[in-house]
């Protein structure tokens, strides 16, 4: 029974072995454990005097460094005794390449971190590399495609590299940029105003409703202003997605000297929204649409703060302070009421009918 107890002892331990650092561990889990999952037999276990094999095991194991008792830990009261707690020492891994594999590549490849840590040395990893490899060496026959396709082309799954494949280059020491990859920006719907070059825009109005934007189209279709802003270019945020399909824009227009005008509902999603977005993209002219918060506070139309939003005052301060190095402390004053008083603007209160 021992044997058979040292055995399954062994291997479990290993199982949860940590290449990094010792794991602590209570000896009456592992024991209830060691019942539960190989004996399925507490009665046997008393009877075959499984407790003090278990006691022997564990100085035996101590004794070969697999485990040591965890200093101060008390005792378990029972005969023989035992330390309640114990460490697990770290794992230890044998280097899995030889010195020939490593330097076949290393012409390439820096694998510093992978002698680092052995554990990281396994089959599949050495394919991935041998790809990554064989790229390199033909790096200039290849052009610039998604991260996506590159992802396919290389490792047979088109999200590996942004999943687990964004650990594998960092362990690499590599980057998107050194696989000819890029992650492009996810389209958005847009809109040209009448005559406007789209190539060259002098300004943009982003508006975060798709309500709005209908409206703006219009307008702008028919060669009126919005709320006193001539955008060349109107796009659809689609709420929070504009964050990260914003650099669309730059596919689409040359962006030189752009002003990039914003506006959202009057409440605390739409002003996190607005200041993510300037603080993602801190090399565009990015700005508060005034005029058309103007018209949304003249309306005089609100309803309640909806209760999942995430009122961070960060948000507030930062877009009050802009309303007023523009000259406009009174709409600051009147968005920190509306915030204070918990309600909100939607952009859907200007229409064709009402701007």
């Amino acid at each position: 029974m021992k044997d058979k107890m040292k055995a399954w002892l062994v291997e479990y331990l290993k199982s949860i072995q940590l290449p990094t650092r010792r794991k602590k561990f209570h000896i009456q889990q592992l024991e209830d454990y060691l019942i539960k999952d190989m004996l399925k037999d507490p009665i046997r276990y008393q009877a075959e005097n499984g407790y003090q094999y278990f006691v022997q095991i564990m100085h035996e194991l101590a004794e070969g460094g697999v485990v040591s008792p965890v200093k101060k830990s008390h005792l378990n009261g029972r005969r023989p005794s035992l330390i309640t707690e114990w460490w697990l020492e770290k794992a230890t891994f044998e280097n899995q390449w030889s010195d020939m594999q490593v330097l076949a590549v290393s012409d390439a490849l820096n694998l510093t971190k992978y002698r680092q840590h052995p554990e990281w040395q396994t089959d599949m990893e050495w394919q991935r590399i041998q790809s990554i490899y064989t790229f390199l060496k033909q790096k200039d026959q290849y052009s610039w495609v998604t991260r996506e396709e590159r992802s396919f082309q290389l490792f047979g799954e088109e999200k590996f590299l942004s999943n687990d494949g964004s650990t594998l280059l960092q362990r690499l020491q590599l980057n998107l940029e050194d696989m000819k990859a890029r992650v492009y920006g996810e389209p958005f719907a847009f809109w040209p105003a009448p005559n406007a070059d789209i190539r060259n825009p002098k300004s943009v109005l982003i508006v975060e409703n798709q309500s709005l934007y209908h409206t703006c189209r219009l307008l702008m279709n028919s060669g009126k202003d919005v709320s006193g802003i001539h955008p060349d270019l109107l796009i659809y945020g689609e709420g929070k997605k504009i964050e990260k399909s914003f650099n669309f824009l730059h596919d689409i227009s040359n962006g030189n000297d752009l002003i990039i005008y914003y506006v959202g509902d009057i409440d605390p999603e739409g002003w996190g929204i607005y200041i993510r977005l300037k603080d993602s993209y801190p090399d565009a002219n990015i700005q508060l649409a005034v005029p058309i918060y103007e018209s949304l506070l003249n309306k005089n139309l609100t309803n309640k703060t909806e209760t999942n939003q995430n009122e961070k005052s960060t948000y507030l301060n930062r877009v009050m302070q802009e309303f007023e190095l523009q000259g406009r402390s009174d709409l600051a004053a009147a968005v920190l009421q509306l915030w204070e008083l918990k309600l909100r603007v939607p952009q859907e209160v200007l229409s064709l009918d009402t701007i």
